[in-house]
């Protein structure tokens, strides 16, 4: 029987110097015990040298709540230490990619005039799309009273299909040009609050 209990104990308990006592709470007495008493078995208790100073604390195992809370307690410290190191980077890049206020406005400026570039092809060729358009509608005006020919009214659908397709190819240019404007000035923003921050960090602007 002794051999089983001895077993059963914690391995603290088992491998402690000789002459340590085990001491816990139980229903506010304290139990001690040359080995863990029964009482203290799924509580913290603490282990004690003969002459009196506690050797160790040996925390009480944790009810599934608790272990579960301090799980998620881990997790948000992992992801608020993987948010920080990816925030430092961000700044470590943008400060390399630029080198000056004005390197920013002068990107900025160069990626809106390839886009405003763009857009203006694609709002040319729907003014084309709709000039083409309005002769269709001329043409099946004569109609209005009598079947139209197969082939005017697929020219219609064709016609749009594709101003359609043109006109949010358009608005997507647009769309891009705003972004564009929205990174950098958020670049910027950026940009100053660091080099403001820690002087050193980018060149003189």
């Amino acid at each position: 029987m002794f051999c089983v209990l001895w077993m059963a104990l914690p391995v603290g308990a088992q491998t402690s110097p000789k002459g340590t006592v085990f001491c816990c709470t139980d229903n506010g007495h304290q139990v001690c015990g040359d080995v863990l008493p029964l009482q203290c078995y799924g509580k913290g208790y603490r282990e004690v040298s003969p002459q009196g100073t506690v050797r160790r604390l040996v925390e009480a195992p944790l009810t599934p709540e608790q272990l579960a809370r301090r799980e998620a307690e881990e997790r948000a410290r992992r992801a608020e230490i993987a948010n920080r190191r990816a925030e430092n980077r961000r700044n470590q890049s943008l400060l390399e990619t630029y080198s000056s206020l004005a390197d920013i406005e002068t990107r900025r400026d160069r990626a809106i005039e390839a886009v405003a570039l763009e857009l203006k092809q694609a709002e040319a060729r729907r003014a084309l799309m709709l000039k083409k358009r309005e002769g269709l509608n001329r043409e099946a005006e004569f109609y209005q009273k009598r079947e139209m020919p197969p082939a005017l009214a697929a020219s219609l659908r064709e016609s749009d299909g594709e101003l359609n397709a043109q006109s949010l190819l358009v608005e997507s240019k647009r769309r891009d040009i705003e972004a564009i404007r929205t990174r950098y000035a958020q670049d910027r923003a950026r940009y100053i609050m660091l080099t403001e921050t820690h002087p050193g960090a980018g060149a003189q602007r």
